[in-house]
């Protein structure tokens, strides 16, 4: 459980800080992580407070449809339970189509930002820019819409929706830097695939954010509770010779498919839970194939004769 010590910020409110020091002075910058203030939870990433998130038991259920709202230029959060017990461990498998418009995301889980993406055509579709909680911008290519990067820009924040509508979050506006390396687009009118790795109970709420940074939004989001992987046996190899397959390796689905064998540009990895992508190379399949994984993700699979 989270310890309670002496903390400080540079505000009357919780919820207005921009920071948590760990002296009054206000001179020592605490250590990125989470901080709770009065059943209200905020993450520190390199010294900078992030918007405010739910208790553990208040986000929107996994699971469920959603239906989003359209919106404009902004940036977008919603909060999910994906559960909080033995039982739900595995991965979360988030579904994101960005539709027309260009659109970054990000994900917010236990304290890592992730946003590596699998595309259905464009395979592996992740920010090269490095930058720790970047957003990876898909979309349409052609859509001239995005600035120039880097670029930093104010954005409205909106903290879930009710009735339609986006709820104004707090604080509102926050500054969102987009870096050179996270407009990487594909993706657009297809459901795209990002994994969360869940290994442990708590803690619950996953947070989504999607970065709006045109004139208009439009885009939907599906959310699996969390699960343990799909295995396969196999085996690691040099070119493509048959051999016998002795290992365990997991992979994650596009969304509605049904595949015990992974397909193209489904991401592989070591652990049921989606955390350690396999290393590029051939894996022989106990179904007489060679799968080739470059990125992350099978490039090609062909019959082992």
């Amino acid at each position: 459980m989270p310890s309670t010590v002496n903390k400080y910020i540079n505000s009357s409110n919780f919820s207005t800080a921009t920071t948590v020091y760990d002296d009054i002075n206000l001179t020592v910058v605490s250590p990125d992580g989470f901080y709770q203030f009065n059943n209200e939870y905020r993450s520190q990433l390199n010294g900078v407070l992030g918007p405010l998130f739910l208790c553990e038991t208040c986000g929107i259920p996994c699971g469920e449809y959603l239906t989003i709202p359209n919106g404009n230029q902004g940036l977008y959060q919603l909060e999910l339970t994906a559960g909080n017990t033995t039982n739900d461990v595995g991965a979360v498998l988030i579904y994101f189509n960005p539709r027309s418009y260009p659109d970054g995301i990000r994900v917010l889980y236990d304290g890592v930002y992730y946003n590596r993406l699998s595309s259905l055509t464009d395979g592996n579709l992740q920010s090269t820019s490095g930058v720790v909680g970047a957003f990876t911008i898909l979309g349409d290519p052609n859509n001239t819409c995005v600035p120039q990067s880097p670029n930093t820009t104010s954005y409205p924040f909106f903290n879930g929706y009710s009735n339609g509508i986006w709820n104004t979050g707090t604080p509102s506006p926050q500054n969102i830097t987009i870096n050179s390396g996270d407009d990487i687009r594909g993706g657009q009118e297809q459901y795209n695939l990002l994994v969360i790795p869940k290994p442990n109970a708590y803690p619950g709420i996953v947070t989504i954010q999607v970065l709006g940074p045109c004139a208009g939004t439009a885009w939907y989001l599906s959310v699996d509770c969390p699960a343990l992987l799909p295995s396969f046996q196999g085996k690691s190899i040099i070119d493509t010779i048959c051999t016998t397959a002795d290992t365990a390796y997991y992979f994650a689905r596009f969304e509605n498919a049904s595949n015990t064998y992974p397909v193209v540009n489904n991401p592989v990895f070591s652990d049921a839970n989606g955390e350690f992508r396999v290393s590029d190379g051939n894996y022989y399949m106990d179904n007489n194939t060679v799968a080739t994984v470059t990125a992350g993700v099978v490039s090609s699979i062909v019959a082992c004769i």
